[in-house]
């Protein structure tokens, strides 16, 4: 019997090992490695979290919160390194993305003769 949770793990390991996962890890660690990059991505992080749990619970966000959320994103777009993480980012998703449309493919298949 095939026990998916090794194919799992080795898949985690070998995502570590590809371009995209390296380029984050890079990225990274530049925004640690700068404190202003740091300190706005950790102001990022947290209205983020804050934005998202006032989704969930159908809550608006305040104006306050609107602006605070307007002003951090012009200065995320002016910090080189907090946007170097976010593409690598963005391109190790779209990895992961594809990977998980690849094994995701057989359970897709079975409904093919029920939806046409």
């Amino acid at each position: 019997m095939v026990n998916i949770y090794d194919s799992a793990n080795q898949l985690a390991s070998d995502l570590q090992k590809t371009n995209e996962f390296k380029a984050l890890q890079e990225a990274v660690a530049g925004v640690k490695n700068n404190k202003d990059s740091l300190a706005l991505f950790k102001k990022m992080d947290k209205l983020q979290t804050k934005i998202i749990d006032a989704q969930r619970s159908g809550k608006d966000l305040t104006k306050e919160d609107q602006k605070d959320y307007k002003d951090l994103n012009e200065k995320v777009q002016k910090d080189a390194g907090i946007i170097k993480l976010l593409k690598a980012e963005q391109g190790l998703y779209k990895t992961v993305d594809d990977v998980q449309k690849t094994f995701t493919k057989p359970i897709n298949n079975l409904y093919d003769d029920i939806r046409n």
